[in-house]
């Protein structure tokens, strides 16, 4: 028989479970499979139902005896809970009895305790008179181990029996005895730390620290310390590292890592000597010495590195040089004793590291006064063409190469400054830089001006430069073959040949705005940098590295950090710019090169097209003759073909004068020049007072064909060009009818179209 879990489960569908059986092999017909199927489940269920009936009826004869049960535990709570409660009375009566006890006991405790105290004061007050008699005899024997136990204990003895009348002196008598002592035992102890009496030393130093004069033994460790590294600083005076023996004289930055490196030596060697000579007063001893060290030399160091710097100005501008050397020195000592020192709590070595650093500031704080004199000299050295005198080319190429050199002007003056100021002196960095970009930018705007001047003076022809390419070659052919035409007409020649330099100078100003974005990021970079050391220092929990610059930060005068957050704030800005004078003249230099280009570019196409509504032309009357001749269809004037052939060729000259410039510059400046072509045609055309059939027909042909340039160029028709060269084909007798429809359409500019229909003579009643 089959499992009873599958009748049991959820998802159980009797069709499909039958389906199941009969898919199964068998030999018997289906009629008696079923019939044997049913039966099986017929006794199936009769085994459950007589299995359920079985379990059921047993169930119902336990069920009293479980009453049973149940009724006998509640009466077992019933009586433990009874028998809790008996308990919990007794203890509260015996807890009230032993508090009672326990108030006795504390009494005579304190009974006790007093009892206890006025014996020991007693006998303290005993004792202590005893060795203010006693202490006389130990002075005289010159006892100083028994001096100082005695000490010891009188001060101990003071502190019990200070309100005692009889001894309402004593502490007075107390220190008077200290000072005899301190006069016995400090020159014994200053003549055994001179002679490192290590065995000496530390007897008579647990005398002192017994009486807790810390501070005695202290200044007599740093006073005998101290003489031979001042004398190893003052040999600098004297010629060289050795104090005794004469050296030639150093210089100040080569001479400081050998005595920093003495100091080091000495450190290490103390530090040793402490640890096993003072254990208890190891390393503060030590870190004391180098700060009274640091304190002690900080003027005449200060001294000294100004004097250094004095002479790096003096050689060639060396100042940064030598205080970046100098700096890099004590900052490097700095590090070596911090991993000396490692475990020592980090306000100490703070302390050392602020003591050696000090002298730095006055310098450090003039660090645009520094960096100004490179800087200037440097941007002074830059080569600026003169376009008077310089081909425009060359004055092009150098324009480029002295971007590129101011630029790498003020990167070297920004690695400066971190060098020397671990960029806490970013707000004077960007101050020098954004007025020496500002004035390298206004003398490329000054030669801009220059070139401007040359480039549009009518009786200057620039001509062709030796180096230019082919293109710029057949440009100026058909630039003088225009001209030429130009001439026959009577126009005057045009006044830029080449436009090959002039165009070339949007390279010069794509360099100088690409440039100067990229520094300006750097510098966003730089100052945004600075807020890992901030949050260091501002921390609950500041433990910022032995640099200047953390350093400066934490010194409360001069506002150096205020001034750091403020300039992040402001990076954070998105509109926030570094440089910002330089970026506004880059602007303004940007639009007057926008500007000569355009004229340089459209001088060609206004040389053949100003005056074009004075041309006789347009009022001339068709020749007549006997002849009977066949008509042909005008042509275009020469003027007008000669600026249309040098638009089609505009697309040429761009992309090959244009190429480090961004993608589509070309088609932005040919769309320019050819949209100013069209409205400077536009406005001489609508100037035409008179127009007869035959400059009619000849008008028509001239906007035929620079409408089919312009179209082949990709430029919209301004309004009133596209009126005209619909409307001139437009008989006079249905000039009327035709205008209204077009007007009605929209395609035609009404006021233009009223222009033209006065040129034309034609009536047009709307």
């Amino acid at each position: 028989m089959t499992d009873l879990e599958v009748f049991n489960a959820k998802d159980f569908n009797p069709r499909a479970w039958i389906n199941q059986i009969l898919a199964r092999p068998s030999q018997e017909p289906v009629e008696r499979h079923l019939a044997e199927l049913e039966m099986r489940l017929h006794l199936t269920a009769e085994d459950v139902e007589a299995t359920l009936q079985e379990q059921s009826r047993d169930a119902v004869y336990r069920i009293p005896a479980a009453v049973l049960e149940v009724s006998h535990i509640k009466g077992d709570l019933v009586s433990l809970k009874q028998g809790v409660h008996k308990q919990l009375q007794q203890l509260d009566m015996h807890a009230v009895a032993a508090a009672n006890s326990v108030a006795l006991l504390k009494e005579v405790d304190r009974v006790k305790g007093r009892m206890e105290a006025a014996c020991s004061t007693l006998k303290e007050a005993t004792e202590l008179s005893q060795l203010f008699q006693s202490i006389e005899g130990a002075f005289s024997a010159g006892e100083l181990q028994k001096i100082a136990d005695m000490l010891v204990t009188m001060r101990r003895s003071l502190k019990l029996v200070g309100n005692v009348p009889e001894f309402g002196g004593g502490m007075q008598k107390l220190q008077g005895l200290e000072e005899r002592f301190l006069g016995l035992i400090e020159p014994k102890l200053a003549a055994a730390l001179s002679q490192k009496n290590g065995e000496r030393v530390q007897q008579l130093s647990a005398m002192l620290l017994g009486i807790q004069c810390y501070d005695t033994v202290e200044k007599l460790y740093i006073t005998a310390r101290m003489a031979p590294l001042q004398a190893a600083w003052d040999g600098f005076d004297r010629g060289g590292r050795d104090p005794i023996a004469p050296a030639p004289q150093q210089e100040f930055p080569s001479w400081l890592p050998d005595f920093l490196e003495v100091i080091l030596a000495a450190t290490n060697s103390e530090l040793r000597w402490c640890a096993a000579v003072l254990p208890d007063l190891h390393p503060h001893l030590v870190l004391h010495l180098l700060g009274a060290l640091f304190t002690k030399i900080s003027k005449s160091f200060r001294s000294r590195l100004m004097s250094a710097c004095a002479q790096g100005m003096q050689q060639s501008g060396q100042v940064l040089s030598v205080l970046v050397n100098l700096k890099d020195t004590a900052e490097g000592f700095a590090q070596e004793l911090h991993h000396n020192l490692a475990g020592v709590e980090a306000s100490e070595l703070h302390q050392i590291a602020s003591a050696l650093y000090n002298p730095f500031e006055s310098q450090i704080s003039r660090y645009r006064e520094l960096q100004q004199p490179q800087v200037s000299t440097h941007m002074a050295a830059i080569p600026i063409p003169d376009a008077q005198t310089d081909e425009a080319e060359a004055v092009v190429s150098a324009l480029q190469k002295a971007v590129t050199q101011a630029i790498q002007v003020i990167e070297e003056a920004q690695k400066w400054c971190h060098r020397v100021s671990g960029g806490t002196e970013l707000p004077a960095l960007l101050s020098l830089a954004d007025a020496a970009m500002t004035q390298f930018i206004s003398s490329v705007q000054a030669v801009v001006t220059t070139l401007r001047l040359q480039a549009l003076k009518p009786e200057i022809q620039i001509l062709n430069l030796p180096g230019s390419h082919r293109l710029t070659r057949e440009m100026s052919e058909v630039g003088v073959g225009s001209a030429s035409r130009g001439s026959q007409d009577g126009e005057p020649p045009s006044s830029m040949e080449d436009p090959t330099s002039v165009v070339a100078l949007l390279n010069v100003t794509a360099l100088l705005s690409g440039q100067l974005s990229a520094l300006e990021g750097s510098l966003r970079t730089a100052v945004l940098s600075l807020t890992d050391l901030i949050d260091q220092v501002t921390g609950s929990d500041p433990t910022p590295p032995l640099t200047m610059a953390a350093l400066r930060l934490q010194q409360p005068q001069g506002g150096a950090l205020e001034q750091m957050q403020g300039l992040v704030q402001q990076a954070v800005a998105p509109d926030w710019h570094p440089l910002p004078q330089a970026v506004q003249r880059a602007a303004v230099c940007q639009d007057g090169v926008h500007a000569l280009v355009f004229d340089v570019l459209m001088d060609k196409v206004k040389t053949q097209l100003q005056g074009t509504h004075t041309q006789p032309v347009w009022a001339a009357q068709e020749a007549e003759s006997g002849i009977s001749l066949p008509s042909f269809n005008a042509y275009p004037q020469l003027s007008v073909t000669a600026a249309g052939e040098y638009l089609m060729m505009l697309p040429q000259l761009l992309e090959s004068l244009l190429p480090a410039s961004e993608e589509g510059t070309d088609t932005e400046w040919l769309d320019k020049v050819a949209s100013g072509a069209a409205e400077l045609y536009a406005d001489e055309v609508q100037q035409i007072g008179s127009l007869t059939p035959h400059g009619t027909q000849q008008l028509l042909a001239d906007l035929e064909y620079f409408c089919n340039v312009l179209e082949a160029l990709g430029v919209g028709l301004p309004p009133s060009l596209s009126t005209w060269q619909v409307a001139l084909g437009w008989p006079l007798e249905d000039f009327t009818y035709a205008a209204k429809a077009a007007l009605e359409a929209g395609s035609v500019d009404l006021v233009s179209l009223q222009k033209l229909a006065q040129a034309r003579k034609a009536q047009m009643k709307m």
